[in-house]
């Protein structure tokens, strides 16, 4: 925030459930010259877990540029909602290999990006509690490479937390042996 600013002409935009979620929807504001904040940035990156418990992340703009905030929080990815013309339309239906528009990036994460990440945030969080739910975060990583709509980012997330689950899962494994063979 700028060293001299009124509180009160900031007003809170949205909540977002996640802070990459809010980083981008500011990247996009930014982008459109609206000055944006999210208060609780530090507190997100220091206790991730807790972010739903205080309602989520909150993007603040001030009170002169919610109007048109709120326009482009309508429209992500869009001209703020105008309509396109008949050339652009037909521009990207001409596009090879059906990509129709696809090379826009609207700055929405696919669901499947969205199931690597959480794999990936489960696998690590087993690793600090010894292990103890490497076999949920195992079956979290299989589901998210199975989805069709995982991109190269989410895929390499899936892809971290399966190597991580399937390393717990065989250390837990040799642990249980272990004390089985020490039993006998």
């Amino acid at each position: 925030m700028p060293a001299t600013f009124d509180p009160s002409e900031i007003v809170t935009l949205t909540r977002c459930g996640e802070l990459t979620t809010a980083q981008l929807l500011c990247g996009r504001l930014d982008a459109e010259g609206i000055e944006c904040f999210i208060p609780d940035e530090h507190m997100a990156t220091q206790t991730w877990h807790l972010t739903r418990a205080i309602g989520g992340i909150r993007v603040q703009v001030r009170r002169a540029d919610i109007e048109r905030a709120q326009q482009i929080l309508a429209f992500p990815g869009t001209d703020n909602g105008t309509d396109t013309s008949a050339e652009d339309t037909e521009a990207s239906h001409a596009k090879p290999n059906g990509f129709h528009g696809a090379d826009k990036d609207d700055g929405s994460i696919s669901l499947g990006d969205r199931a690597g990440y959480r794999s990936l945030r489960v696998a690590l969080v087993s690793l600090w509690l010894m292990g103890l739910i490497h076999p949920y975060s195992l079956l979290l990583a299989v589901r998210a490479l199975g989805r069709g709509d995982l991109t190269a980012w989410g895929r390499r997330r899936a892809a971290i937390a399966l190597f991580v689950s399937l390393a717990g899962c065989a250390w837990i494994g040799l642990l249980a042996y272990r004390v089985w063979k020490l039993s006998r």
